[in-house]
């Protein structure tokens, strides 16, 4: 399935995950003509593959921010031998200096989570569909391949998204601060110093199809949701929305937008309308979405579904918002306002 976009707007690079709409909504503001920002659009099946693939898969990076930092769509081969994976030798246990998020959309990944720098195994999980990974800075995991027996069992796709460069700090003697999908290139400011790291933090992992239910959400209860993070002093929350066939709410119809917030949508399932808007703040396009798209909502854009029903059969999609940047720290996160 794809989305079906002008050739204009299918070649334009956008910005995070499935968002719809945090709908507790703030009288209307004006916003003069040339102070309204374009809503980017990507269809992820259409997108071009990385000419430099990310974490040793195909990837594609269909979202590049300040600072480095990417929403990268990636998928995994399953395993043919029983030996250890030869693809990234020498990594081992490694921490970011920046936060990093993901969402296993089909298969399953297998990786360590370690606790200690003096650890030598760790806590060993496997991702399964609809896992949810907020890992913050300075988390250790990865690597202890000698450790444990078991490893992925399907071909695995995922959502990962770095606020950093990419970089890895691998620990233990040969310690060391790189950035291992592109060879020979080293970090600016440089930083493998992992024995001056006071405290090592912990990832938020959850199943959302094994250990979440859908709800009703109390702004609009014309939806359901699935709470997956939600941090109002960091300004960064996480939801998966789920919308039923006709849907139509005043959330979907309004053409709302941020003043700092950055809101990202990635459509897991079904189909949705999206309302595209040019640089006076009026309608200019619907765009059909079905299937894989994603959409990144920066601040002083419009977002809205048309007119009429936002969805023929239905609709599920990833919601990440950050209340300023595109970093943690930012919060809370304002109510989104509607334009007059």
């Amino acid at each position: 399935m794809s989305l079906r976009l002008s050739s204009k707007h299918r070649a334009q690079t956008c910005s995070q995950l499935a968002i719809a709409a945090v709908f507790a909504t703030t009288a209307a503001v004006n916003v003069t003509a040339e102070d309204w920002q374009d809503l980017s659009i990507v269809d992820v099946e259409a997108f071009p593959v990385d000419e430099q693939p990310r974490f040793y898969s195909k990837s594609k990076s269909i979202y590049r921010g300040p600072g480095g930092a990417s929403l990268i769509w990636a998928q995994f081969n399953p395993r043919f031998d029983d030996a250890p994976p030869q693809t990234s030798p020498g990594l081992g246990h490694h921490y970011h200096h920046f936060h990093e998020w993901a969402l296993v959309l089909e298969g399953d990944y297998v990786i360590h989570e370690v606790i200690s720098p003096r650890q030598r195994g760790g806590a060993m999980y496997q991702y399964l569909e609809g896992t949810w990974l907020d890992r913050p800075a300075y988390t250790l995991h990865g690597g202890s391949w000698e450790i444990g027996g078991m490893r992925s069992q399907m071909p695995c796709t995922l959502l990962i998204f770095e606020e950093g460069d990419g970089s890895v700090v691998t620990i233990g003697a040969d310690g060391d601060h790189f950035k291992p999908d592109f060879p020979n290139s080293k970090p600016d400011p440089y930083d493998p110093d992992w024995e001056a790291v006071e405290r090592f933090d912990r990832p938020w992992i959850v199943n959302s199809v094994q250990q979440l239910g859908w709800e009703r959400d109390a702004d609009d209860p014309s939806r359901w949701v699935k709470w997956l993070s939600d941090d109002p002093k960091a300004g960064f929350q996480a939801r998966l929305i789920k919308v039923p066939p006709g849907w139509e709410s005043e959330a979907s119809t309004a053409a709302q937008w941020y003043e700092k917030a950055n809101r990202f949508l990635y459509l897991t399932w079904g189909d949705l309308r999206v309302q595209r808007y040019d640089a006076e703040g009026d309608p200019a396009e619907l765009v059909e979405a079905s299937g894989n798209w994603f959409v990144h909502q920066p601040p002083r854009s419009l977002l809205s579904h048309g007119s009429g029903a936002a969805s023929d059969g239905g609709a599920i999609w990833l919601e990440v918002v950050y209340a300023e940047g595109i970093t943690l720290g930012g919060g809370p996160i304002e109510p989104p306002k509607v334009r007059p």
